[in-house]
């Protein structure tokens, strides 16, 4: 059976609060969210539940996309759940730029648990009132969103290697 969500578990050499805060504050965030080769910025930043998170990307390859994330639950430095979208550049919610159909909504929630010295991160994904071919689409991606996840938590261990 597929599931019905994405799920990543990674243990980071680094303490509780200090990966924490590599998720939540916006210059920390800036210096390992996203592919390998992309640049992040933050347009907009509210760590509250009802705050938003406004950001922009660039890839390596000069494309530009822009998200925004509706924080739900806030429960530092145990737990980040917050509904996700593509936007524009004005934060308004547009459709994803995949040739495919894709959720407009995505909730994500990630967990931070103590693990002997280090942080152990469990990020799930799962679509907010998705039509059936946005469902099959997001299970058809599950592969390719596990590697960009692995990317992206290369990233913040390098991040978090480095002292941050």
């Amino acid at each position: 059976m597929v599931p019905d969500r994405f799920e990543i578990t990674r243990v980071f050499a680094a303490p509780r609060a200090r990966v924490w805060d590599a998720w939540t504050r916006p210059e920390q965030l800036t210096e390992w969210f996203g592919p390998k080769g992309s640049h992040s910025e933050v347009l907009h930043f509210d760590l509250r539940p009802g705050g938003h998170l406004h950001t922009c990307m660039e890839g390596p390859d000069g494309s530009v996309m822009w998200g925004k994330n509706s924080y739900e639950d806030v429960d530092p430095p145990a737990r980040l759940v917050w509904v996700q979208g593509f936007s524009n550049a004005a934060g308004e919610i547009v459709p994803s730029p995949f040739p495919m159909p894709w959720p407009l909504h995505m909730r994500t929630t990630v967990d931070f648990a103590d693990d002997g010295d280090g942080t152990r991160v469990t990020l799930t994904w799962q679509p907010v009132d998705a039509a059936e071919e946005e469902w099959a689409s997001f299970r058809q991606m599950l592969a390719s969103m596990r590697g960009g996840w692995t990317g992206s938590f290369d990233q913040l261990d390098a991040f978090l290697g480095r002292g941050g």
